[in-house]
């Protein structure tokens, strides 16, 4: 069995967001929240906090290529090319991302904010395929947002697979959409590790083992990860932790590490 990792990048910086957006105050909130509810303790709240004075807080992107490529994982990482609910990087910065990524010889694709606009989707995939350089990629949705012509849609413009599909239940696989490739995927960090689940560390480990168990037994091809690059630092103890343990569980199980690429002939 494969494990299939991915990296949404929503942000690259603390700085983006002033007098842009809401995801300041919603950080703050968040972080209060769930030191009420006893998820950090007070010396995480306080690091929460410093972070947000910090010029490259919330990036930990080249730690989490580093770590990635010392670990043999090689992920598929998107990067938005468009501002739009709470990303709010520029273009420079987005450039800067893939290129880095791309310097790790990891793939890359988009991330669409425009899902119900074809002309609006349409600059998106040209944007980024100017700024990448690459003449096919792939594509998943902002916040996962869907509506019933978007996947057709994505696949009219040429996109050689989207996963935006969380399929925890029933662990899909991937399927043809047209000449497209729909790969669902399967756990996301903030749905077993968020503020607003009750989850803790404990809890979201023997979620994971469980859903692995359960693709194993089933004899699925792939389990697909989601991992945001945001997490990979000090201010989210809990989610770094899970995904260090996770890469070195999967290592431990002997399942072998793949993108969405190299799942293509099995779509």
């Amino acid at each position: 069995m494969k494990i299939v990792i991915s990296h949404d990048i929503d942000h690259l910086s603390v700085r983006e967001h002033i007098f842009k957006d809401l995801i300041i105050p919603k950080y703050i909130f968040w972080s209060i929240v769930e030191l009420a509810r006893r998820k950090i303790n007070f010396g995480t709240f306080l690091i929460k906090l410093g972070m947000l004075g910090k010029k490259n807080g919330w990036n930990n992107l080249d730690e989490l290529l580093k770590f990635d490529k010392q670990h043999g994982v090689n992920p598929t990482f998107f990067v938005g090319v468009r501002n739009g609910k709470g990303l709010s990087y520029s273009l420079a910065q987005a450039q800067r991302a893939i290129k880095a990524i791309r310097d790790y010889g990891f793939d890359v694709g988009l991330h669409g904010i425009a899902f119900n606009n074809f002309e609006r989707m349409k600059q998106e995939s040209e944007i980024f395929r100017a700024l990448s350089g690459l003449k096919e990629f792939g594509v998943r949705m902002h916040y996962l947002r869907l509506a019933p012509q978007t996947l057709n849609m994505l696949d009219q413009l040429g996109y050689i697979f989207d996963s935006s599909i969380l399929s925890s239940g029933s662990i899909a696989q991937g399927y043809r959409i047209n000449r497209m490739v729909e790969f669902p995927f399967h756990i996301m960090d903030g749905a077993i590790l968020g503020p607003k689940v009750s989850y803790g560390l404990c809890e979201a480990k023997a979620i994971t083992e469980r859903l692995l168990n359960k693709a194993e037994a089933e004899k699925k091809d792939y389990v697909g990860i989601l991992f945001h690059q945001r997490y990979f630092g000090p201010d989210f103890p809990h989610y770094r932790a899970w995904y260090i343990w996770l890469i070195n569980h999967c290592k431990e199980r002997g399942y072998k590490f793949a993108n969405y690429r190299q799942l293509m002939d099995k779509g």
